[in-house]
């Protein structure tokens, strides 16, 4: 029995990965789902200092207060990047970070100085009072790949997820994420996402077949990945 936090994305609060975990509870894992500051049920706690720093906090916090050991940290999409800054401020309570889909953070870069030109203006040219808006259907269609989200499933993320701070993706990591890297870490690739496998020496690499948002599209199966994962 291992102990899993999982972190969503861009928009996603805990209640993302209400699909998850009834299957990670029925392989023997303690699971908590973690909702970031500004995000989900804590929306109304963003503001425009919510940085990338204050979500690494959050988890660390989460972690630290719960008294959390040997924890499998679970962190998709644009979660890798406070994820990452998290693991490395406590690596001793960490047992092996778990990456879906996601954005890894650069030493001393935002994510924003790590992303293309071009990217980052369309993105700019959304914000309103800080924050980045759910994507439209356009949007998802456009630049998600083969997402498998269903009609249902539109509905379902629109209904709770929030705009995302905008700050998060400008603030830099930190200039020392040594410690990190000296941790067990996998990363799952979503087969539907647009692109190449990532090149990421020093990560057993996992491919599932699914669209961006597995936790949505393709919950069992990411739970299985997920206690493969950590019995490996």
């Amino acid at each position: 029995m291992s102990t899993i936090v999982l972190v969503g994305g861009m928009f996603l609060g805990a209640w993302a990965w209400e699909r998850v975990t009834p299957s990670l509870t029925a392989h023997g894992h303690r699971v908590h789902p973690l909702t970031l500051t500004g995000l989900g049920d804590r929306a109304h706690l963003g503001s425009p200092a919510t940085t990338l720093t204050t979500h690494a906090r959050d988890i660390t916090a989460a972690i630290e207060y719960g008294g959390l050991n040997e924890v499998v940290l679970v962190a998709h999409s644009y979660a890798g990047a406070p994820a990452t800054v998290a693991a490395n401020a406590i690596p001793e309570r960490i047992a092996q970070v778990v990456y879906v889909a996601a954005s890894l953070p650069e030493p001393g870069r935002s994510l924003f100085d790590i992303t293309p030109a071009f990217i980052v203006e369309a993105i700019m040219a959304t914000v309103r009072d800080g924050l980045i808006p759910v994507m439209s259907d356009e949007i998802i269609d456009a630049n998600l790949g083969e997402h498998g989200l269903t009609p249902e499933d539109r509905a379902w993320l629109r209904a709770r997820g929030v705009g995302h701070p905008i700050g998060t993706y400008q603030d830099p990591a930190p200039d020392d994420l040594d410690a990190v890297r000296k941790l067990p870490r996998t990363y799952i690739t979503c087969t539907g996402d647009p692109g190449d496998q990532p090149d990421l020496p020093g990560h057993d690499m996992v491919a599932l077949d699914s669209g961006h948002w597995p936790m949505i599209t393709r919950p069992v199966e990411l739970a299985r990945v997920l206690d493969e994962a950590d019995r490996s």
